[in-house]
C-alpha cells in the first residue's frame, strides 16, 4: 500500500510567500537610505563643475565673451556634456524654472481666506527680496548683477522669465476666480506683482554694487517693498496726481 500523499495547504493570502516585488522594494528603500548611486553622484559632480567653471569665466570676461567650448574645457568635459546639463547657455546663469515661481504660486494658492491674491503675492515678493540683505547673499547678488548687466542676451532672457512668471500667476488667478476670457484683472494683478519683484531685484543689485549690504540693504528693500505693496493693495488712484 502506498504511503499517503502529503497534504498541501494553499498559503493564506495574509501570509503569502514573498514575491519578487518585496525584495526589490526593500532594496529600493536601502538605496534611498544610502543616498544617490554612483552614476547620480557623478552626474551631480559634473553639473557642479560646469556651473563653477561657467561662473569663474563669466566673472572674468563676461557672459557674451565666453563660449560653451571654453566652459567645457575649464570643467574638464566635452561640449556635448555641457549641453546635456544646460540646453541653453543662458541656463548657466538664469534658471528656466526658478524655485521662486513654484513658491510664489504656492503662497497665492494657500493664502488665508479673505486675503487678496495681490496681497499674498506681494508679501511673498517683499519677504523674498528682503532676504537679499543677508550678508551671505551679498557676493551672489553682486556677481549676478555684474554678469546680467554686462550681457544683452541675459537681460532679454531675464525679461522672458519674468514674463513667464507673470503668465503663470495670471493663469492661476484666472482659474481660481473663474474670470471670463478677456477679463483684464488677472493679468493686471500678475503684472503688478512681477513688476514689483523686478524693481526690487534691480534696487538690490544697485545698492549691493554701491556697497550697501546687510541690515541697511534689508531695510531699504523692506521700505520700498511696503510702498509698492500699498499701491498693490489700495490702488493707484491717489498716486501721481497732477498739481
Amino acid at each position: 500500500m502506498a504511503p499517503p500523499s502529503p497534504t498541501v495547504t494553499p498559503p493564506s493570502p495574509a501570509v503569502a510567500p514573498p514575491t519578487a516585488e518585496v525584495p526589490s522594494g526593500r532594496a529600493a528603500r536601502r538605496r534611498e537610505r544610502r543616498g544617490p548611486g554612483v552614476r547620480e553622484r557623478r552626474r551631480l559632480e559634473t553639473h557642479d563643475r560646469i556651473v563653477e567653471a561657467a561662473a569663474e569665466l563669466f566673472a572674468e570676461r563676461g557672459f557674451d565673451a565666453v563660449s560653451v567650448v571654453e566652459i567645457a574645457q575649464r570643467a574638464g568635459v566635452v561640449e556635448k556634456t555641457v549641453f546635456n546639463h544646460f540646453p541653453l547657455k543662458e541656463g548657466l546663469v538664469l534658471s528656466a524654472d526658478p524655485p521662486m515661481r513654484a513658491a510664489l504660486l504656492h503662497a497665492v494658492a494657500t493664502r488665508p481666506r479673505g486675503e487678496s491674491a495681490a496681497a499674498a503675492a506681494g508679501t511673498f515678493v517683499v519677504t523674498a527680496m528682503e532676504s537679499l540683505g543677508d550678508p551671505a547673499a551679498t557676493d551672489g547678488v553682486a556677481a549676478m548683477a555684474r554678469v546680467v548687466r554686462g550681457s544683452k542676451t541675459l537681460q532679454v532672457r531675464e525679461r522672458e522669465i519674468l514674463g513667464e512668471l507673470t503668465t503663470a500667476l495670471a493663469a492661476q488667478i484666472r482659474a481660481e476666480t473663474g474670470a471670463p476670457d478677456g477679463a483684464v484683472e488677472p493679468e493686471l494683478t500678475a503684472s503688478a506683482v512681477t513688476a514689483l519683484y523686478g524693481r526690487l531685484l534691480e534696487l538690490a543689485r544697485d545698492r549691493v554694487l554701491a556697497g550697501v549690504t546687510g541690515p541697511e540693504l534689508a531695510a531699504e528693500l523692506r521700505a520700498a517693498g511696503r510702498r509698492g505693496m500699498s499701491l498693490l493693495q489700495f490702488g493707484l488712484a491717489g498716486y501721481a496726481k497732477r498739481r
